[in-house]
């Protein structure tokens, strides 16, 4: 993003650098000018600090779709549904094996029903052997017709398929995730910029107030009041130091990067000149089905409906062909013979006890609950685009009037500190103005951060990450 002036009237000088140069408390570096013309949004490289670098919200987004944990574990799951493809396809391929066999074995005739008698000779004695035997042969089967098989594997395909946007949605997921992380650091150190101008403020009026006492014009209560003002200030910058530091923890766990890394954000928080435009109802179906997580849960459905499917043709026949050919003998040697055998096998499987019948009812009810979970991710869709689109809108305005606030509460403070310094009045009101000042800064600051998170939610549910 390239920030522009987000003011029509003139800030004070402390507002500006957090809202224009930087959302705030970068070392000396940072406002380099040799430093800045060398920046590039989309890269990511280390400063001359130690442990540090310069991190755009473009580069945050693309890290954290490559190396977030969120990303990463979004392709193992990927990759995961296109084995499960492999295997279902399995069966319906040729299977192909070898095996060899050297055995001692001994038979009883009389259990097989065999007896042989030689008239005028003695009877053959009923065991046989033991004698060896060796054997050594390839087989193999092969699948002709299995409806159920086939419709298996077809629901792999679409399961694979919803691996895959769900690798997609993942990778969305991590980025959003980073975004606003990054947006938050953002606004992290913009609040603290702004503590610690208030501080100063606090402070001059403590100096201020000293100097009228000794001019006689300021009494023991405006010290302890001013004095008071400075320690709260000073308590306000402590708070916003921690929330820095948080918030910058965060970002860098959702990048995947050691959290002792310090980023140099060249992105700030601003109001852009006019919002992304909202798609017309002719062009929204296109759109929400290219949505990852509509297109999951469209993908899952699918799957559900061809599983049932598949379980449904599981009572049709199957055929098939087996066959092996090989070496057999009392050795394997010269006097040993080349046999083998081959069949046609058909398996029909009429009754199983209702087994089949129980699991395609419980397909069905899946298949429906995932056609339900479908319709749900497309309203969801809708309303996460309309909600962010009314969010841009009420945050703009925000900002707008937040802006004047601003602008208002500084004519007070001066008004005040006149009066102050011209024995018109205490610093109690003083104060009064300054407690203003510091909540018109938050309050802006607040709209400027809801505003750059809407747009982040209204692009992503328009599926245009690229005008990010």
């Amino acid at each position: 993003m390239k920030p522009f002036s987000i003011v029509t009237r003139k800030l004070p000088n402390f507002l500006l650098p957090a809202i224009l140069l930087g959302t705030a408390a970068y070392p000396a570096s940072e406002k380099n000018p040799a430093l800045a013309s060398e920046r590039n949004p989309g890269d990511i490289r280390s400063d001359t600090r130690i442990d540090t670098l310069r991190l755009s919200l473009r580069a945050a987004i693309v890290k954290a779709s490559e190396n977030g944990y969120a990303a990463q574990s979004g392709r193992s799951e990927s990759a995961e549904a296109q084995a499960r493809v492999d295997q279902a396809r399995a069966a319906l391929l040729p299977h192909v094996g070898a095996t060899a066999t050297d055995a001692v074995r001994s038979f009883n005739l009389a259990t097989m029903g065999l007896s042989f008698t030689i008239p005028g000779a003695k009877p053959l004695p009923n065991l046989v052997g033991p004698f060896q035997v060796q054997d050594a042969r390839v087989g193999g089967r092969f699948t002709l017709f299995d409806a159920a098989a086939w419709t298996h594997w077809k629901s792999s395909q679409a399961d694979a398929e919803r691996g895959a946007w769900s690798e997609k949605a993942a990778s969305e997921d991590a980025a959003i995730s980073a975004a606003a992380a990054y947006l938050a650091l953002a606004r992290a150190r913009a609040l603290l910029e702004f503590k610690r101008a208030e501080l100063e403020l606090a402070n001059k009026l403590e100096a201020l107030t000293r100097a009228q006492q000794a001019a006689g014009a300021a009494t023991r209560l405006e010290i302890i009041r001013a004095e008071g003002q400075s320690s709260s200030a000073r308590s306000g910058v402590a708070a916003a130091s921690g929330q820095e530091e948080q918030a910058r923890y965060i970002l860098m766990q959702s990048l995947g990067l050691a959290i002792t890394a310090y980023p140099l954000l060249s992105d700030s928080l601003y109001l852009p000149e006019s919002d992304p435009t909202s798609l017309p109802d002719s062009a929204w179906n296109g759109v929400v089905a290219q949505i990852p997580e509509v297109a999951v849960a469209d993908r899952k459905a699918e799957a559900a409906r061809r599983e049932a499917d598949a379980l449904d043709k599981e009572w049709l026949p199957t055929l098939g062909m087996e066959g092996d050919y090989g070496l057999s003998g009392r050795k394997l040697n010269g006097n040993a013979e080349l046999t083998g055998d081959i069949s046609l096998q058909a398996s029909w499987s009429l009754w199983d006890g209702g087994g089949r019948q129980g699991r395609a009812a419980a397909a069905r009810e899946k298949a429906r609950q995932a056609d339900i979970k479908l319709r749900e991710a497309r309203s969801r869709a809708e309303e996460s685009m309309r909600y962010a689109r009314a969010a841009l809108i009420s945050f703009r305005q925000q900002a707008t009037n937040g802006m004047e606030r601003v602008r208002l509460a500084e004519e007070e403070v001066r008004l005040a500190e006149e009066r102050f310094r011209s024995g018109g009045s205490g610093n109690l009101e003083v104060i009064s103005a300054q407690g203003t000042v510091s909540l018109a800064h938050e309050a802006l600051l607040e709209s400027l951060h809801g505003y750059a998170r809407a747009r982040l939610e209204f692009l992503r549910a328009t599926h245009r990450y690229s005008e990010i």
